[in-house]
């Protein structure tokens, strides 16, 4: 009972806390840009000062790179930190020496629920789909920034207190350790009714649950969106909720189109990252405006080079304005993004992205007819999301052979089309226009594919020299 109400008193606080933050935000985003870098200034030496003196890999990398000097802090002279090396040397590069990997990563796979580590600390692991998980660490300050740009994103989409409550219903991660799931948790304070459902259960008894709750805000993954799309058009889902909200895959034109029908809203496209890089659509549906003001990001090319708006980058480089005990200044994120160069009508100053194009790890590189290489974009299998007998699909690289994995709609499993022989060729005929040599594909069907514990789809390496394309669709 006292650990219930303790639990209860800390996500009230969290809220309230987190919604002083976002009200504060959300005065700036019309503003001028020189007060924003003003903000992002301040932050920024608020970080890096208070790495420099307390984590002992920023203190010695930032002396051998003599990045902190006396003048203001320099974000593009500030080293670069991967993923790589953030698992390797988190001991050290933690601001509290009580943290340590092997011990955490330990404590977080026995988590049942919104649990602190040292009462204080919120824990979170990426799920690895690209191979490479992370281990997260956000102290009360930081954790209140993420859950203010939860907030404002759905803000943005329409969602306000209410009488009687709104009923938000967010399906995610399956793991407690995932964001998804940590998010969901600190918002059910009692503003808003929560059910929190994660995407790995049986389809049916998502369908159930969603009957049952009837929500008015739906935030859920485009492709499981398009699991319930299908399952409204069969009449086994009835819904009608007033928010749609999708979040952390690639969403089509064609996807978005399916979900405007089926709902009857026009759903909103949110970026969100356990790094601490959040963002929305506006009313406008021009673009995801970044929440800069939270998480500074450096668009740049394959050199390590900043890509000017309205080219497409290779990464990100994300650094946390506010996540003070594990600090994450200039982190890659493989997210393949352009950036809007023209202003938004929403009259909103923050950057906007007129495209986010999925991630690096998920780009195919296949041979040429010419012999050099051809790169190979999940944006090629566009015609699957378009195809309604195919619900969802994943493509591996086995060597030259691409094997795409499909699950089929209910209405191809009735029918006698020839889908796995129609969609080879058409797979084929696309690669073969692309300037692919001798495109080898095979379509198989399957009953589900594999997801990760965050609930994305999962990538697949068959061939560890292959590089995956990994696309969700219906």
């Amino acid at each position: 009972m006292n650990s219930k109400l303790g639990y209860q008193r800390r996500r009230l606080a969290d809220v309230a806390q987190a919604l002083r933050l976002a009200r504060t935000q959300t005065s700036r985003e019309q503003g001028p840009r020189a007060q924003l870098g003003q903000h992002q200034q301040q932050r920024l030496e608020t970080v890096v000062r208070h790495a420099a003196t307390h984590s002992p890999y920023y203190r010695q990398r930032l002396a051998e790179t003599g990045a902190l000097g006396d003048g203001p802090v320099q974000l593009q002279r500030l080293p670069v930190l991967t993923k790589a090396l953030l698992m390797e040397h988190f001991d050290e590069l933690v601001c509290d020496p009580r943290l340590r990997r092997d011990q955490l990563l330990d404590w977080v796979g026995e988590l049942t629920g919104d649990q602190l580590y040292l009462d204080r600390y919120r824990v979170m692991v990426t799920s690895g789909s690209s191979g490479r998980p992370g281990l997260f660490v956000y102290d009360p300050v930081g954790w209140r920034a993420i859950c203010a740009q939860l907030l404002r994103a759905s803000s943005w989409a329409g969602l306000r207190p209410s009488l009687p409550r709104q009923r938000l219903a967010l399906l995610g991660g399956a793991a407690p350790s995932h964001i998804s799931r940590q998010g969901a948790a600190t918002m059910a304070v009692g503003l808003h009714r929560v059910l929190s459902l994660p995407v790995t259960l049986p389809l049916a008894q998502l369908v159930q649950a969603l009957n049952q709750f009837q929500p008015t805000y739906l935030h859920v993954y485009p492709s499981v969106a398009m699991w319930l799309a299908e399952e409204q058009h069969a009449g086994r889902l009835r819904l009608a909720p007033q928010m749609l909200v999708t979040i952390a895959e690639l969403r089509t034109p064609a996807m978005t189109q399916r979900l405007q029908d089926t709902f009857g809203v026009h759903p909103f496209n949110a970026y969100g990252s356990t790094e601490g890089l959040w963002g929305s659509e506006c009313e406008h549906h021009q673009g995801i405006h970044l929440f800069e003001d939270a998480t500074l990001v450096e668009n740049i090319d394959a050199d390590g080079q900043p890509v000017p708006a309205g080219e497409p980058g290779a990464r990100l480089l994300v650094t946390n304005l506010y996540n003070l005990v594990q600090p994450l200044l200039r982190l890659e994120v493989t997210d393949l993004v352009t950036l809007d160069p023209d202003p938004c009508p929403c009259g909103r100053t923050l950057i906007r992205t007129s495209a986010i194009h999925g991630r690096s790890d998920d780009i195919l590189s296949l041979a040429a007819g010419d012999g050099g290489r051809i790169a190979v974009h999940p944006l090629h299998f566009a015609l699957l999301t378009r195809d309604p007998q195919v619900r969802e699909f994943q493509v591996v690289q086995d060597g030259p052979v691409l094997r795409v994995l499909i699950v089929a709609s209910q209405a191809a499993t009735a029918s006698h089309d020839p889908l796995e022989t129609r969609l080879g060729q058409a797979i084929a005929q696309q690669l073969h226009r692309l300037g692919v040599h001798d495109p080898q594909v095979t379509i198989e069907r399957r009953q589900q594919l594999p997801r990760s514990a965050g609930g994305k789809l999962k990538l697949v390496i068959a061939d560890p020299a292959a590089r995956p394309v990994h696309t969700n669709t219906r």
